[in-house]
């Protein structure tokens, strides 16, 4: 199978898994607000809201291990594959006991002193942060299985996989809602159950499959060590960064508005993570195979391939960011019993926020493909970060509580900017060439659909206009990009393929 044909096989295979996913997790969302109620839904969010982000962060750390597993395969040094997985398997059984330590000091510390929780809740809030701290540790030491499994391009197995966890995670909260003790502590204890089943599989599988690479031995080179660690460190920091954007934000938002305001924070980062998903599919498809093509010298191809990966990730992410911008007040009065103030302009700016960064997707796998990460990390990571005071202040001055998704926003803006800066420093990458077979195919795409907003006014608001809609929005957004997102050369593709699965169907 030709390189090209594998990515186009994986993002299909994920686009699948993603598919099934969010749409078990939205069901998900839906009944574990009614269980829980709105209060302690935001009070989950905002001290277990840790959780949720690991299952972001999982895929920044991830990096690390397939980094340096991919960059080996692609240099043919097999042997060195088990060194990689050994030595990230010590880095990341580190990373948790720091966590443990951080959590079990200033974590426990804030919330009981500095969290803004209903009276009677401090123990819950305590206990759901505990096992929530249980959950991360979980995810964190599984990260090198989950890296070998990316590097070696595995996702006809990590997708069943989480398609499972998601179909259980669905099966738990259906039994928190019919439980009748304290639904927000089981809720905390099951989610460590869950989180608990990919590495599990993933262990029996890497052992059937990869035995001689992740059976134990402790590495002695200290250079790798070194040059992991460092690496890990810069990644950590772009991590750590993320979760600070984030769960800062729900803590901004708490200590000003309370937990109400947390739930419709809660609900739209849901459907951001969601829809943000759509795009990784495709990173998690191509990013080994920019860091295969890097290490073995074919530079031009890992600058189209971060071309590719940028273009589409931002049209694969508008394919259900459109028709919910569409019909968000619809859609959430569909999906919600009880829907929390200021909810729908979150999810809005949201989605807006993450369009942007969609733009820039292959070019975060291109620098950690040459290893020198550490000013772009502190760059990208201090400006996120700059976010969080310039929030504060607006808030104590009394600016509305979606301020602070427009902060972010503009901010996503300049870090889209510096990070084609950066890149460009590098390796010398050619904006001029990125940004016309790219940003400006996506600005031509983006110019097409906005007559859907006026269109959308014509027809009286209900369900005959949202199925309409998104229909129409899901097959204007297919033309945009056919006629006005892509090259020649990619429509041959496109209808190579095309006739091919025809010509299978019709065997």
């Amino acid at each position: 199978m030709s390189e090209n044909s594998r990515i186009i096989k994986n993002s299909i295979l994920l686009y699948i898994r993603l598919i099934i996913v969010s749409i078990v997790t939205l069901i998900s969302s839906r009944f574990i607000l009614h269980a829980l109620g709105v209060s302690d839904y935001g009070l989950y969010n905002v001290v277990g809201g840790v959780v949720t982000m690991m299952a972001f962060v999982n895929v920044v750390m991830v990096s690390t291990t397939y980094r340096f597993i991919a960059f080996e395969i692609g240099r043919g040094e097999i042997d060195n594959i088990k060194k990689v997985y050994n030595i990230s398997l010590v880095i990341h059984l580190v990373i948790a006991l720091f966590v443990i330590i951080l959590a079990s000091t200033l974590g426990f510390f804030y919330i009981k002193f500095y969290l803004n929780i209903p009276e009677g809740k401090l123990n819950d809030a305590l206990f759901v942060f505990s096992f929530s701290i249980i959950a991360t540790i979980i995810s964190i030491i599984s990260i090198p299985l989950q890296g070998l499994l990316t590097a070696k391009e595995k996702f006809s197995i990590t997708a069943p996989v989480e398609i499972l966890k998601s179909l259980v995670n669905l099966g738990i909260i259906i039994v928190v809602v019919y439980f009748s003790g304290n639904k927000l502590r089981l809720y905390a204890i099951l989610v460590v159950i869950v989180t608990s089943i990919p590495p599990i599989l993933y262990y029996f599988y890497c052992k059937k499959h990869f035995s001689n690479i992740i059976s134990w031995s402790f590495q002695k080179d200290k250079p790798k060590y070194k040059e992991m660690i460092k690496f890990s460190g810069w990644i950590m920091f772009g991590a750590a960064s993320s979760v600070g954007e984030s769960q800062g934000s729900a803590l901004i938002i708490n200590y000003f508005f309370g937990t109400i305001l947390n739930a419709a924070f809660g609900i739209a980062n849901q459907v951001n993570t969601v829809v943000k998903m759509f795009s990784q599919s495709l990173g998690q498809a191509i990013i080994p195979q920019i860091t295969k093509s890097y290490s073995s010298g074919s530079l031009s191809r890992s600058e189209q391939l971060v071309i590719y990966a940028s273009k589409y990730s931002f049209f694969l992410m508008l394919i259900p960011a459109l028709p919910i911008l569409l019909e968000t007040e619809f859609i959430l009065n569909l999906w919600l019993k009880e829907v929390p103030v200021f909810t729908k302009v979150f999810i809005q700016i949201m989605l807006v926020n993450a369009l942007i960064s969609a733009m820039s997707a292959g070019i975060s796998a291109a620098v950690q493909a040459t290893g020198k990460i550490k000013y772009f990390q502190i760059v990208l990571g201090s400006i996120m970060l700059l976010g969080l005071p310039i929030s504060y202040f607006a808030f104590k001055i009394g600016f509305s509580p979606y301020s602070i998704l427009i902060v972010y926003t503009i901010v996503a803006i300049i870090s889209f900017i510096i990070q084609n800066l950066l890149l460009k420093k590098i390796i010398n990458f050619n904006i001029e060439y990125y940004l016309k077979k790219s940003f400006l195919k996506i600005i031509f795409v983006i110019i097409a659909t906005i007559p859907l907003f006026f269109i959308r006014n014509l027809f009286d608001p209900g369900l005959v206009r949202f199925l309409g809609l998104s229909f129409v929005a899901i097959i204007w957004i297919f033309l945009a990009v056919y006629f006005l997102g892509i090259e020649q050369n990619e429509k041959n593709i496109l209808k190579m393929y095309f006739f091919k699965v025809i010509h299978r169907f019709k065997k």
